[in-house]
């Protein structure tokens, strides 16, 4: 018998993984598919037993830290699971002993807005509508594969692909075009260690990082995303293994202490970075292609005590 510290535990994991979950009886959680993407909550989780099953695709297993594998979640939070259930015998048995990783598709409802259609489509305006008030034309919904969904579980949203080098889906944002939906963005549960727009980089050139998709627009060029304030493990390798020589940082104001560390680390590194900090009012996805490039030109190199007076600033 877990203890509720124990359930609590296991539910922020699976929550994180999964998308927020459903309590049910018995102590299950009820979870949007990873695997076959069905638009209600079919995928059931026993917090007990650690039994998972969805009533729709037949994916199941005995097990949650399988659960957790097959969707790529980091080591680190396998171990967790690993620490509260204990020895995981199901975990290697002989039907689980080749752990695959799901394999990412897009919305089987996903609609490409690269070609205008025939007849008069309310959802197919709004998304345009939206994605121009955002600064977004048709150049970038070619250059990115920019589609919305009709119905299914991301129904009035922009979706926004990502692929590596390879040219495999690695991510996907879905965005509302709906001003009245709080819940603005409704993305994969999936991990998020990718590098997004992998296949738009060039390493050899100078690369900027910026926290949203909507923010990376107004770069435009050879940008990655990081999908919020972090640097995901995978792009610091890349980085590493690349040998970039020249990063820019254009994080939120609230992320100061964020880019800051990175920025130290990149210093640190030999690699020459600009650590620009927008205003507390704007953010590069407001300020547009136009103002962001001038922005990054007119930009001097971040020295090392140039950075630190900046903390200091700050405290």
């Amino acid at each position: 018998m877990l203890s509720v510290k124990q359930k609590t535990d296991v539910t922020k994991i699976l929550d994180s993984s999964l998308g927020i979950g459903t309590s049910m009886k018995g102590g299950e959680r009820a979870h949007y598919c990873p695997f076959c993407h069905h638009h209600k909550k079919k995928l059931q989780v026993n917090i007990e037993n650690q039994k998972w099953h969805c009533w729709v695709c037949d994916s199941k297993g005995r097990s949650i830290s399988y659960l957790l594998s097959k969707l790529n979640v980091e080591y680190s939070e396998i171990q967790k699971i690993h620490k509260i259930y204990g020895d995981d015998s199901t975990y290697h048995s002989k039907d689980t002993k080749e752990i695959q990783k799901v394999q990412l598709k897009l919305p089987k409802e996903f609609v490409s807005l690269r070609d205008k259609p025939h007849s008069i489509n309310p959802y197919y305006n709004q998304a345009i509508h939206y994605l121009k008030q955002r600064g977004v034309g048709i150049d970038m919904i070619r250059k990115y594969n920019i589609g919305y969904c009709e119905g299914g579980l991301y129904e009035g949203r922009i979706i926004i692909p990502s692929y590596t080098e390879e040219g495999e889906l690695n991510y996907f944002v879905a965005r509302t075009f709906y001003t009245d939906n709080k819940m603005k963005y409704k993305n994969p549960p999936v991990n998020r260690n990718v590098i997004v727009f992998e296949n738009q980089i060039n390493w050899d050139e100078p690369i900027t990082l910026v926290e949203g998709v909507f923010d990376s627009f107004s770069v435009r060029k050879n940008v990655i995303p990081l999908l919020g304030k972090f640097i995901p493990k995978s792009l610091m390798e890349k980085i590493k293994e690349k040998g970039v020589s020249e990063i820019t940082i254009i994080l939120d104001r609230d992320a100061f202490d964020e880019s800051f560390k990175y920025t130290n680390y990149f210093i640190n590194n030999g690699i020459k970075v600009k650590n620009i900090i927008p205003n507390d009012e704007i953010d590069a996805g407001d300020m547009g292609f136009k103002q962001t490039t001038e922005l990054i030109k007119e930009s001097p190199y971040t020295e090392w005590d140039t950075n630190i007076f900046s903390k200091l600033q700050t405290i």
